[in-house]
C-alpha cells in the first residue's frame, strides 16, 4: 500500500507507523541520522527509562534556547553542570547515540534498524512488557526490520537511503486526510469484519502456520474456530472474493517458504478460478538472501523452480525442494503438506503449477 501510494485505513486499529513502538524506533533512527532533530531527541532521551527526568530535560531545553543550539548539542555541553546522577545519565545517552552512529556507518538500512532496535534497549524493554501478552510490539519491531529491507532506495534517490526511508514513513504516518473514506482500501482482521459486507474482498495470507495458525494444529477446537473464521472472511464478499497465499514470506526476521492453507483444499473446485503464475515470476522472488534470510539460490528448469508451489492429484499441495535429470528420466522432489517429502518422475507426476 505504502509503496504504490494506495490510500488505506485500518478498521479499528492504528496504521503501522503510528504505533508507539515504531515511532520510538524511528525516533532513534532520525536522531542517529540528524542529531539536530530535537523532536526525536525528546521522544527517546528517556525511553527506555535511563534516569533522565523532566527537570533535567527542561534544563537542557533552557540551555539550548539561551545558546541557540539543538537539544543534543546542549546535552553534551551542559551535562557536567548537573547533579552526578543526571550527568552520568545524560552523557550515557549522548554517547549511546554517537556509538550507534559509528557502529552503523557502513551497514545497510535494515541492518542499521536491527542494530538500533537492540542496542537502544527497545527489544529488551518490550520483551519484558507484561501488558503485551501476545508479543505484538516485539513482532512489530521485527516487521519494521523487514519493511526496511524491502525499501527501494531508488524511489528517493535525491536523499541518502536512511533519509529516504524516514521520509517515506513520515508520509505514511500522516495518513490520507484528503482522500474520501469510500476511496480508501479498508484493512481489517477477519474478527473485525464480522457483520460487514463489501463488494470486493481480498482474503490474504491463507498459508499453513498463518491461517490456520501454528497454535491451532494440535487443538481440534481451535482449528474448527479458524475454519469458521475463514468462512466468515469469504462470505464478506458481495461480488468478488480474491484469495491469496505467499510462496515465500519474510516473517520473524527471516525468509521462510510458505505452504498453502489446508482450507484451500476444502473449497469446491467448481467455484475456484485459479490464477496460475507465469514462469519466471517465481524465480525473480528467490534471489539469494543476506544476513537476515535463508541462504537459498534460485534454480529453474522449465516450469520447475525450487520453492514453486504445486498440486498433485493424490498428494495435494506441496513445495518443490529439488529436481534432477532431463527428459523422461527427470525427477522432482516435493514436500507435500500431508504426504511428506517424495521424489516423483516428472513425466508421470502430472503436477499442477500454482
Amino acid at each position: 500500500m505504502i509503496k504504490y501510494n494506495i490510500p488505506y485505513i485500518i478498521y479499528g486499529g492504528l496504521r503501522f507507523f503510528e504505533r508507539a513502538e515504531i515511532k520510538n524506533a524511528l525516533a532513534y533512527l532520525r536522531l542517529m541520522e540528524n542529531t539536530a532533530d530535537s523532536v526525536a531527541f525528546e521522544r527517546v532521551v528517556n525511553f527506555p527509562t535511563r534516569g533522565i527526568g523532566n527537570a533535567t530535560v527542561e534544563k537542557v531545553r533552557e540551555f539550548a534556547r539561551k545558546n541557540q543550539t539543538n537539544l543534543f548539542q546542549a546535552a553534551i555541553s551542559m551535562a557536567s553542570t548537573l547533579p552526578t546522577r543526571a550527568t552520568n545519565a545524560l552523557i550515557g545517552f549522548t554517547q549511546l547515540i554517537e556509538q550507534m552512529q559509528d557502529d552503523t556507518e557502513h551497514l545497510d538500512l535494515s541492518e542499521k534498524v536491527a542494530y538500533l532496535i537492540k542496542e537502544s534497549g527497545l527489544v529488551a524493554h518490550y520483551s519484558n512488557d507484561k501488558t503485551d501478552k501476545t508479543g505484538s510490539k516485539t513482532a512489530n519491531l521485527e516487521e519494521l526490520i523487514a519493511d526496511a529491507k524491502q525499501y527501494n532506495h531508488e524511489e528517493d534517490s535525491d536523499m541518502n537511503e536512511t533519509m529516504g526511508y524516514i521520509s517515506r514513513t513520515s508520509l505514511d504516518s500522516s495518513g490520507n486526510g484528503n482522500v474520501p473514506p469510500t476511496q480508501n482500501v479498508q484493512l481489517m482482521t477477519v474478527h473485525s469484519a464480522k457483520g460487514l459486507e463489501f463488494p470486493y474482498v481480498f482474503l490474504a495470507g491463507l498459508e499453513e502456520d498463518l491461517f490456520p495458525s501454528r497454535q491451532s494444529k494440535d487443538e481440534p477446537y481451535l482449528m474448527d474456530e479458524e475454519r469458521r473464521l475463514c468462512y466468515v472472511g469469504m462470505t464478506r464478499a458481495m461480488k468478488k472474493l480474491t484469495i491469496s497465499f505467499a510462496i515465500k514470506r519474510f516473517l520473524h526476521g527471516q525468509s521462510i517458504y510458505a505452504y498453502p492453507s489446508r482450507f484451500l483444499s476444502e473449497f469446491p473446485e467448481k467455484h475456484l478460478n485459479q490464477i496460475k503464475q507465469k514462469y519466471g515470476a517465481t524465480a525473480q522472488n528467490y534471489q539469494k538472501d543476506d544476513v537476515f534470510n535463508q541462504d537459498i539460490e534460485p534454480q529453474a528448469n522449465g516450469d520447475l523452480s525450487i520453492g514453486r508451489t504445486v498440486k498433485h492429484s493424490k498428494f495435494g499441495f506441496g513445495t518443490v525442494l529439488n529436481f534432477e535429470g532431463d527428459g523422461e528420466s527427470a525427477r522432482v522432489q516435493v514436500k507435500f503438506k500431508t504426504a511428506g517429502t517424495k521424489w516423483l518422475i516428472s513425466a508421470y507426476a502430472n503436477l499442477e503449477f500454482l
